[in-house]
């Protein structure tokens, strides 16, 4: 999917777009490929850290949905903001916990990003671990303070919760036992 022709503006409200420049692809795809070294020297060369690609995201949320630690901590280190959203492919967190990369998610949460941070058509980091099945993943989450029944309305009105949203009795089970109930609160 890189390689597109739109880059999104960092407010993820904005509509604006433009072209991207071919650092900015050279940029995302050096995370997606896990070439540390080139992500280093195109942020060197004027390249933000956090440019952001529709369809893709940025370079910090492509490392965080691969698991790819490594780059996560390379490009957090260059000042890639860690609870920056890109509209429609939710945030670093978000693309994580969706994964189960549970030492993903520890990081991010380490470098300040939001445990409760609802991005539009993306819910949140515990909806998204509790569907991905990985309950140690929705542990953590809630453990560093996710609310186990923050939930948002989406697609025709909706109501998605990390409980109704739970692949598995396990997740179900852990979610309940913290206080979880169905419905709306």
């Amino acid at each position: 999917r890189l390689g597109k022709a739109i880059i999104v503006a960092e407010n993820e409200t904005a509509i604006t777009s433009r072209t991207v420049s071919p650092h900015a692809e050279q940029l995302l795809s050096a995370a997606s490929n896990g070439d540390i070294s080139r992500v280093q020297q195109l942020v060197k060369m004027g390249i933000a850290v956090d440019t952001q690609v529709s369809g893709d995201g940025t370079a910090l949320i492509i490392a965080a949905k691969q698991g790819e630690l490594a780059m996560v901590d390379a490009l957090l280190v260059l000042g890639a903001q860690p609870d920056l959203a890109s509209r429609g492919d939710g945030n670093p967190l978000i693309a994580a916990a969706r994964r189960g990369h549970l030492p993903v998610v520890e990081r991010l949460v380490d470098a300040g990003a939001d445990v409760n941070r609802i991005v539009a058509y993306d819910e949140t980091p515990l909806i998204n671990a509790a569907r991905s099945g990985d309950v140690e993943t929705v542990a953590y989450l809630v453990e560093h303070g996710a609310d186990v029944n923050l939930g948002v309305v989406a697609d025709f009105g909706q109501w998605r919760s990390p409980l109704n949203q739970a692949r598995n009795d396990r997740v179900r089970d852990y979610l309940t036992q913290r206080g979880a109930v169905a419905g709306r609160r």
